[in-house]
């Protein structure tokens, strides 16, 4: 929606703000064992950057055939991992520490 290159700078910023990452980083550390704390966090961290350069590649192929058509397969993708989390998901309060 940004239609000049100060619109898009600004949206690339305001994205680019990720409110869950302090989180995130605790789980990791919290869960990682202590021997392996930097490589798990590194391990996520290029896993989870593989899969979002490849869903942008995706994204820019649903694109060429219709925004719309990229729209919903970002909502269908959205709504099964919310349906796989609310059939499968579990709360990690099980997860004893030593």
């Amino acid at each position: 929606m940004a239609h000049s290159y100060p619109l898009l700078i600004a949206a690339f910023i305001l994205r680019g703000k990720e409110f869950g990452e302090p989180t995130r980083k605790a789980l990791i550390m919290d869960l990682a064992p202590d021997e392996m704390k930097a490589s798990m966090f590194g391990v996520y961290y290029l896993l989870r950057d593989v899969v979002v350069s490849l869903a942008a590649f995706g994204g820019a192929f649903l694109w060429q055939v219709s925004p719309k058509t990229n729209f919903l397969v970002a909502a269908g993708c959205g709504l099964m991992g919310t349906l796989y989390f609310a059939l499968f998901g579990r709360d990690l309060a099980w997860v004893s520490r030593p």
